[in-house]
């Protein structure tokens, strides 16, 4: 099971982070345009096949906040121990895990381009390990994320 260490530390620096979270920037760069943030129907994984055993793609909605898991790569599944394809935040966890996860999804949507992140996951019970991850809101109406086009990297 998946497991977070307390501390995760917003990363301001997009250029450095690990493979393959630039290439998936420039991806959602070129979608974009000269719009704040492009459309899910911008996004086709068929154009990335490197990068779909990394990625994760939710669903946002509001009132109540959640977000429902659209996608989820192999990679992500393998190092999680968890395939969170079709579950919500909600509905995957509780309490202050909850209440953490929301919060940090509403962070995310208040600011409309890259967010990334970094810190360390418990694999499978086998020790903390570092990951890094960025999180690209997309749009249906070119003003509020209605998805999120997300990458992990564990350096």
């Amino acid at each position: 099971m998946l497991d977070l260490e307390e501390g995760l530390t917003l990363l301001s620096d997009l250029d450095a982070l690990a493979a393959p979270l630039p290439q998936l920037i420039a991806y959602w760069e070129r979608k974009r345009g000269t719009r704040l943030m492009p459309a899910p129907s911008d996004i086709d994984p068929v154009e990335m096949p490197r990068l779909l055993p990394y990625i994760a793609i939710g669903d946002i909605t509001r009132d109540p906040l959640d977000m429902r898991y659209r996608l989820m790569g192999t990679r992500l599944v393998e190092m999680g121990g968890v395939d969170r394809t079709g579950t919500s935040i909600r509905e995957g966890h509780s309490g202050q895990r909850l209440a953490q996860r929301l919060a940090a999804l509403e962070r995310m949507l208040a600011a409309p381009g890259p967010v990334a992140l970094g810190g360390r996951l418990d694999w499978l019970d086998r020790g903390f390990r570092r990951f890094e991850c960025v999180h690209l809101p997309l749009s249906a109406d070119g003003v509020s994320v209605t998805r999120l086009l997300a990458a992990y990297a564990f350096p």
